[in-house]
């Protein structure tokens, strides 16, 4: 009996077990045969892309930055025909940036779109070229709002976003921004963002609208009357809304620190390699003016007082800096200037030697500086004014109870001298302030 019972258990669950493994199966060739047949989904592929080009360039180059991985994944979405079949439009926007001229801007950018277009349809011939429509956005604009909105060190930051998100033209908004501070906005903006700016040329696509199917009112029988039940079954449609393309930006860091510079720290070289120690200080004022003072203070004694170079000279300097200040660092390039200044003197050669005091009451200087790094710069320059002058000739000799050398007068007299009245070769030290 109990044996007759364990052979009926077994057979049974043999057969559970056979079932079960039958059912997986199928469950697995119901399961690939599903993948198998179901196309690549296109929304697996990026809906946009970003291209980079070079400084004034528009010529696309696939070794530049990630153009590689971006024109490989351009090739896989358009070689897909059911993404292919899905689209309704591509559009591509050129972008420049805010350094140079609008109109120059605007040319770079339509070329930079063109050059994309021309690569989709050399590529890909056939595939919507009729729809394919080129924008030369001149500026990507969001790109440059998210750069701004993401690093709090950008001068007049809340003014720049209101004019960024205004409804005025390109062009004028690209004035607006250069008048904020006196130009330190567009320099910060010009520094640190115009190269992600002048790259960002894109491409998006369009997807069309798919349309939901309706369903038709389900008629269920209820057994107990024979009055048949209408059910709705529609499901309410909701419209979700068109998901925007993610612009990604470069991540800024906090840590980011901006110099501008507090004052200069100078010393002309040659008239240190004459011993005529000397020092000046500049201060900027704006964006192109400065005041600068300097001070000359050799004194020197030599060879039991035979020879003697003994100045003491003082000058005042208003400097304006030409040209455009847009992107340029502070007190560097062409300058002309106003200068005055006076001193006193006690020169002595050995035999012969001079004394006196001078006024310099007007004179004009021009010249150049550059920088040779971050801290350091190097300057030329001329000066051209009017002197007067009022010395005492005297002679050196050893004379009197003491037997120590004395100064023996011999005349005295005033000169005037319009030319000429100093020449810098000077090395610069700027003192920065974050």
């Amino acid at each position: 009996m109990l044996h007759n019972r364990l052979n009926m258990y077994l057979g049974i669950n043999k057969n559970r077990l056979r079932s079960s493994i039958f059912f997986m199966i199928l469950l697995l060739c119901i399961s690939f045969g599903a993948r198998a047949s179901t196309p690549p989904s296109g929304s697996e592929l990026p809906s946009h892309f970003i291209f980079y080009f070079a400084n004034n360039s528009s010529l696309l180059m696939r070794d530049y930055y990630t153009n590689q991985t971006a024109l490989e994944k351009l090739d896989q979405m358009l070689k897909n025909p059911d993404f292919i079949s899905g689209v309704d439009s591509i559009t591509i926007f050129g972008s420049a940036s805010l350094i140079g001229s609008f109109q120059v801007n605007s040319r770079l950018s339509y070329e930079r779109a063109m050059a994309v277009r021309t690569y989709i349809r050399w590529k890909h011939p056939g595939v919507y070229n009729d729809r394919i429509s080129v924008l030369p956005s001149v500026f990507n604009w969001d790109v440059l709002i998210d750069l701004i909105q993401n690093d709090p060190l950008v001068p007049y930051r809340e003014e720049t976003l209101r004019i960024l998100n205004s409804s005025v033209d390109n062009q004028l908004k690209v004035i607006q921004i250069k008048q904020l501070g006196g130009g330190s906005t567009n320099s910060y903006i010009t520094n640190n963002f115009a190269k992600y700016m002048r790259t960002a040329t894109s491409v998006f696509f369009s997807i069309k609208e798919k349309k939901e199917e309706i369903k038709e009112p389900e008629v269920i029988e209820v057994q107990n009357d024979s009055v048949p039940i209408v059910v709705d079954d529609i499901e309410e449609i909701v419209e979700e809304p068109e998901e925007l393309p993610e612009i990604v930006s470069p991540i800024i860091s906090l840590q980011q620190k901006m110099y501008s510079p507090l004052f200069a720290l100078k010393t002309n070289i040659l008239y240190d390699l004459l011993s005529g120690l000397n020092v000046e200080v500049e201060v900027p004022v704006g964006e192109h003016f400065s005041l600068a003072g300097e001070w000359i203070f050799p004194w020197w004694l030599y060879e039991k007082k035979q020879y003697a170079l003994e100045i003491l000279s003082g000058n005042l300097e208003l400097r304006y800096w030409w040209g455009d200040r847009t992107g340029r660092d502070q007190m560097t390039g062409w300058f002309t200037g106003v200068y005055a200044g006076a001193g006193l003197y006690d020169i002595e050669w050995k035999t012969k030697g001079y004394q006196g005091e001078f006024i310099i009451p007007f004179g004009l200087s021009g010249g150049f500086a550059h920088k040779i790094s971050r801290n350091w710069r190097m300057e030329y320059s001329l000066g051209v004014g009017y002197m007067t002058n009022k010395y005492r000739e005297y002679i050196p000799q050893k004379c009197g109870y003491d037997d120590e050398w004395h100064l023996i007068k011999q005349k005295s007299g005033k000169s005037a001298w319009i030319g000429p009245t100093r020449a810098k070769v000077s090395l610069v030290w700027m003192i920065n302030k974050k």
